[in-house]
């Protein structure tokens, strides 16, 4: 396990044997990563992960504190996807659009894409936002943040890696439009038409789509929901 999941884990220990119960609050990240060694980086991953699994919960100005017990999961069921391995020519965009055409029909829940409802978005309060920002919006601000990516969020990446012992030029890093624009950007740097790419089983369709528009192949490597890829398939 990693750094931060065995800090995750040790304390879900804690919450499961009842040393921290319910309204405990978490050491602060500076006291946990002094006591633990470990950078604050760590700690805030930590944390961030014992948030997803619902075990507790930040309050702002106040710290992270301890919202539920450990509860006893069914067991977990075997999904392993088993594709063949072989290099495969994608084809996939028909199928995609086709799919994405359904978010049009307003009586049909789209459960094959990550769309939402239109109709969750608060439209007024975005409108107000907007209009205030716009306001008070310097105008060579629109040009601030053309590639490589606006200069003041490079740097604070660039302290991020440092705080983990990374040193990286901010001349190195790229802002882009989302991660889908990253993998096109890589995929385009590294491989050419023809080339074979290892992608999970099953996998993001957008993933497949850039495979498809470059003109690559991909070879599927079985996953499992909570281990991810099957590192000897790789072998």
């Amino acid at each position: 396990m990693k750094r931060y999941e065995t800090l995750a884990e040790d304390i879900a220990q804690s919450i499961r044997i009842g040393v921290m119960k319910i309204g405990d609050r978490l050491p602060s990240v500076r006291q946990a990563s002094a006591s633990r060694g470990v950078s604050p980086s760590t700690v805030f991953e930590a944390y961030y992960l014992l948030e997803a699994r619902g075990l507790i919960r930040a309050k702002e100005r106040s710290g992270y504190y301890v919202i539920a017990g450990i509860k006893t999961l069914p067991p977990e069921p075997e999904i392993v996807s088993r594709p063949d391995g072989d290099p495969t020519q994608v084809d996939v965009s028909e199928l995609v659009f086709d799919v994405l055409e359904s978010t049009r029909t307003r009586d049909v829940v789209p459960f094959g894409s990550a769309f939402p409802s239109p109709m969750l978005f608060p439209f007024a309060r975005l409108a107000r936002a907007m209009t205030s920002s716009v306001q008070h919006m310097d105008p060579w601000s629109t040009v601030d943040d053309l590639t490589p990516g606006n200069a003041n969020l490079r740097r604070q990446i660039a302290l991020r890696y440092l705080i983990d012992g990374l040193h990286v030029p901010t001349d190195e890093i790229i802002i882009t439009n989302g991660a889908l624009d990253a993998l096109n950007l890589c995929l385009l740097a590294v491989t050419r038409p023809g080339d074979s790419v290892i992608v999970e089983s099953p996998t993001f369709y957008g993933a497949l789509q850039s495979l498809e528009r470059i003109g690559l192949e991909a070879i599927e490597v079985p996953t499992h929901p909570r281990d991810g890829i099957n590192l000897e398939a790789l072998a």
